[in-house]
């Protein structure tokens, strides 16, 4: 009896391990570790598990997999002000539950199908990652399979039709070849290798797929079209977070912008200067010195002023809840007079806005130390030289469907105003501008980041990096300026037209496989 207990205990160990093992391999593949190539095996110790154990089992250890994964990637949360340990816990399980659910469904699908795991992990993998981003309030596209591979240009060329679903599959179904080739690899009882002729088969074929998809890739990157370009500029003013909503300094502040703003145009000319999120803070058009300051220097430099002004910071005291802000972006003309306005349609839960605030009885800390923001109504499309260009402030970016509406409205260039100043020296700046990077391949549109302090930089419309604001070999918390040509994309891939119509395939098809699963059992043999 204690030697079976003893089994049993060193079995839920090694599980353990493996699980966790993915988990690390994972994270490994993600900003700040940034290697990419662990994602290609990282779900191979995992799948091992699921694969031996029932589906109950396989969902406790996919979940210890996910909450290591992502408390991993999400470490940076805990340094912001107004986020306790609980917070990230709770980060952690909800998020890790995905897994959790993938892994379940994954065990129970193989056992009473004829499908390989081959077809069902891939789809039912990102299915579960389109759902958890687009769960409402709740969702969150951050730390999708995909977004490791953010460097290899060739090989996410593909989500100009998949979206970064399309990587993920392509991700998912190497680990399970893999698995799977290793499993089969073992000697059975008869001393007989159970590599099949199916089996091969399926290797050849996975490889054939990504040889594919790289060929598909070398081709849109060499078919680069030299279209019109036009230049902007980037200014990073460095304004650290503790002291930006000092009301003593704003004016401080905002001559930090203008002084920059003068040097970037001695050194070269720009159709276009963009400040970052925020870099007006207070109500523009309701202080004086703002107002005059910007339209003044847009006359003097005689260039269209791109900036960010909210009326009060994210994650600050609640204030009066019957006041209503927008955190919003402008375009001054050369003539001094505001043209446009962008107001920032995706708010930020429990920073901006309390969701459902009227209805939920969210915790009191909740309730006093959220903004009321409102949510913008209109994806505006601005335009400079008669180029239309489209606004994302702050997470938006991170969002397909949100950025690709911009693009659909007529936007030939996208420009992403930001405020990360929040986050430290940490991960997460890096972490979104590997989402960024997806946000321009999808839509083939060149995109320029513009944040407060770091990472500002020109992203191409294939998602390599035209240039970014350093200073002393730091592009994080150093201000600084810079002016890149980017060429205008007048043309519509596939993924704006349509959208995440793979995702949705694979999402029906986990539906049928799961109905399959259900009505019809079905003795599968060792072979499938």
């Amino acid at each position: 009896m204690a030697w079976a207990v003893s089994e049993m205990s060193m079995a839920l160990m090694r599980d353990l391990f493996l699980a966790l093992l993915s988990a690390g391999l994972l994270a490994l593949s993600f900003p700040s570790f940034d290697h990419g190539l662990p994602a290609w095996i990282a779900l191979v110790p995992l799948l091992t598990v699921i694969q031996a154990g029932s589906p109950g089992r396989a969902a406790w250890f996919s979940l210890a997999s996910g909450i290591a994964f992502f408390m991993g990637i999400f470490f940076w949360i805990n340094g912001i002000d107004g986020f306790t340990p609980l917070d990230f816990i709770v980060l952690g399980i909800y998020l890790g539950s995905y897994f959790a659910v993938f892994g379940m469904l994954l065990r129970f699908v193989t056992e009473r199908t004829p499908f390989p795991a081959l077809v069902t992990a891939p789809v039912l993998w990102v299915s579960f990652e389109y759902v958890r981003s687009h769960m409402g309030f709740l969702g969150l596209p951050w730390g999708l399979l995909g977004h490791s591979q953010y460097r290899n240009l060739p090989l996410i060329q593909i989500a100009s039709i998949t979206g970064v679903y399309g990587i993920s599959f392509l991700i998912v179904m190497v680990n399970t070849a893999l698995a799977d080739l290793l499993g089969r690899l073992k000697v059975s009882e008869n001393g007989d290798r159970r590599l099949t002729p199916g089996r091969v088969g399926q290797v050849i074929f996975v490889v054939l797929l990504s040889v594919g998809v790289y060929l598909h890739g070398w081709m849109a990157i060499t078919a680069q079209d030299q279209s019109r370009k036009i230049n902007l500029t980037v200014v990073q003013g460095n304004i650290p977070q503790a002291l930006k909503w000092d009301s003593g300094l704003m004016h401080r502040h905002l001559d930090r912008h203008a002084r920059l703003t003068l040097d970037a145009c001695l050194n070269a000319s720009a159709d276009l200067i963009v400040w970052p999120e925020t870099s007006v803070p207070g109500l523009f058009g309701k202080d004086l010195y703002f107002s005059s300051t910007i339209s003044d220097l847009a006359r003097q430099t005689q260039t269209h002023i791109l900036f960010g002004s909210a009326q009060r910071p994210k994650f600050g005291p609640g204030e009066l809840r019957n006041e209503h802000r927008l955190n919003s972006a402008y375009l001054i003309s050369p003539a001094g007079t505001i043209l446009k306005r962008y107001d920032k349609i995706r708010l930020l839960p429990f920073a901006e806005y309390l969701p459902y605030g009227d209805d939920l009885p969210w915790p009191k800390r909740f309730v006093t130390a959220t903004g009321n923001f409102l949510p913008g109504k209109d994806y505006t499309v601005f335009s400079i030289m008669d180029v239309p260009f489209g606004v994302t402030i702050c997470w938006e970016n991170i969002f397909a469907k949100h950025f690709r509406q911009f693009v659909r409205n007529g936007a030939q260039f996208m420009v992403n105003i930001t405020n990360e100043a929040w986050f430290g020296d940490t991960a997460a700046p890096y972490q979104f501008l590997a989402m960024s990077v997806f946000r321009a391949v999808e839509n083939r549109v060149p995109l320029v980041r513009c944040a407060n302090t770091g990472i500002s930089c020109f992203i191409g419309p294939h998602g390599g990096l035209v240039g970014k604001v350093t200073n002393g070999g730091k592009e994080l918390f150093v201000e600084g300026h810079l002016t890149r040509s980017i060429p205008i994309s007048p043309h519509k891939t596939f993924y704006t037209v349509h959208g995440d119509v793979f995702a949705l395939v694979c999402l029906a098809a986990s539906m049928l496989l799961l109905a399959f699963s259900i009505f019809i059992r079905n003795s599968c043999t060792d072979d499938r």
